[in-house]
């Protein structure tokens, strides 16, 4: 081989190795690029996966607090049942409830009871909240139970206040009004009458308590007997009347509502004859059924003989009632009806027969009267209640506990009729709040009427 083509063959040659040393390095180059890739693909999925790992782990958290009288615990679940926020001394705990999410690890929980004052009553212990290693349980409750009824928490009356630690850190507070309840203070007002500053020689009064009714569709009013004889006492001893000018009636009939107030066109009844024009005080009370007459909605005392068929009949008006009183020269008359004029009864059976009387719109005299204030345990379209333990009318009950001082709130031993009023009509305390409490959410307001209600009525001694 000539020299030319010897060098043309070198020169073929080391083109052919050039190119192959191009590509093994194209190929080296391309194979790094593409396992780079595949690294930080690998290297990005990993970090999702640990972002999607972080975000979908639970929290661990507080998610409420109730206040319950209650805990029913069945298999692993517990339930609260009744919560409130009012509890009275009759309750036998309040239990806070603290139900909780995604708990992990561990934890230290513990309650704080502080009373009305402001003073710590109780701190519990820090106890454990704990889980196996490595798991969580999503919802779960725990709780306390402060125990009200025959415990010295029963004396602390008011705003009480429980904080919720978590960790020692304070993660809930709720607060709950601790009231006393009517049976704790039902000996106030038999037991403890307040005596009379001075005497009443002129008062008169007529105390009536109608409880049995001849006729058995008309039920019996329990405990207007036993209103009746109370109310005679506060009127002897707190009010100073003489026992003699007390007209002291019971199961009266329509003969004798007559003969006590009068008729139509005459107004010359007992009470009227007993009166010393200008000088004598006239207090009124009555406790029985009334009813509504259905033909012209007038409202009527129910005689014991009266027949509810014939309401208008034989019933005694009240209209005539207050218009014949209006003619008694007294120099101040007070008039105190516990009863509902609706045909309603407190065991919830009515009165009047074939009709509705929760749709009857019953008429009632409005009293105007500068010396007169009158004083109705309901409204007309109301029931009025009993208080079955104290064996009251719920109305006559806290009617005798102002009379005995609780309406006194500025204590200056003086009580007023809107004293007494704003005590008994209180909806937070008085008969409101109790008939909604012991009567299924029962509707029952005390009303007043007449222009005296800034007359002084009780004198308390000092």
């Amino acid at each position: 081989m000539q020299l030319p083509d010897i060098k043309r063959a070198f020169n073929q040659n080391e083109r052919g190795n050039t190119m192959v040393s191009v590509q093994c390095r194209l190929f080296k180059f391309l194979a790094i690029i593409f396992f780079s890739l595949i690294f930080c693909w690998l290297i990005l999925l990993a970090g999702c996966a640990t972002t999607d790992k972080k975000e979908a782990e639970p929290v661990f958290s507080v998610a409420g607090t109730d206040l319950v009288k209650q805990v029913l615990v069945e298999g692993n679940t517990s339930v609260p049942i009744q919560p409130d926020g009012e509890f009275t001394t009759q309750d036998s705990a309040v239990i806070a409830y603290v139900k909780l999410k995604n708990l992990s690890g561990e934890h230290r929980i513990s309650w704080e009871w502080i009373e009305p004052s402001g003073n710590r009553y109780y701190k519990t212990k820090d106890y454990p909240l704990r889980t196996s290693k490595d798991s969580y349980v999503e919802e779960t409750a725990t709780w306390h139970k402060l125990s009200i009824k025959g415990d010295p928490a029963e004396k602390h009356i008011g705003r009480w206040k429980v904080n919720v630690f978590l960790d020692n850190q304070l993660v809930a507070a709720r607060s709950f009004m601790l009231k006393p309840d009517l049976m704790d203070i039902s000996h106030d007002v038999d037991g403890k009458i307040p005596l009379a500053t001075t005497d009443n020689p002129d008062a008169v009064a007529v105390v009536i308590g109608n409880c049995n009714y001849q006729n058995p569709d008309i039920p019996q009013v329990k405990y207007a007997l036993n209103d009746a004889k109370v109310i005679r006492k506060y009127l002897i001893r707190t009010l100073g009347f003489r026992e003699g000018n007390i007209l002291f009636e019971t199961d009266i009939t329509k003969a004798r509502f007559e003969a006590l107030f009068g008729i139509q066109g005459n107004y010359h009844g007992m009470l009227f004859d007993y009166v010393k024009p200008g000088k004598s005080d006239v207090f009124v009370y009555y406790s029985g059924h009334g009813a509504p007459d259905p033909e012209t909605s007038k409202a009527y005392f129910i005689p014991v003989d009266c027949d509810p068929e014939k309401i208008g009949l034989n019933g005694y008006p009240l209209d005539l009632f207050f218009k014949n009183l209006s003619k008694v020269e007294a120099r101040r008359l007070t008039v105190v009806l516990d009863s509902c004029f609706s045909g309603g009864t407190d065991s919830g059976q009515w009165i009047l027969k074939g009709a509705s009387p929760a749709l009857l719109k019953v008429k009632q005299p409005v009293i105007h009267q500068s010396n007169t204030v009158v004083l109705t345990s309901s409204e007309s379209n109301q029931i009025s209640s009993w208080l079955e333990r104290q064996k009251h009318g719920l109305f006559t009950y806290f009617f005798l506990r102002a009379l005995s001082g609780a309406a006194d709130k500025d204590r200056n031993k003086e009580i007023t009729f809107q004293e007494i009023y704003d005590f008994v009509s209180d909806r937070t305390e008085g008969v409101p709040y109790w008939a909604k409490r012991l009567h299924g959410g029962r509707t029952q307001t005390p009303t007043i009427q007449g222009s005296g209600s800034s007359n002084v009525f009780v004198t308390l001694p000092h």
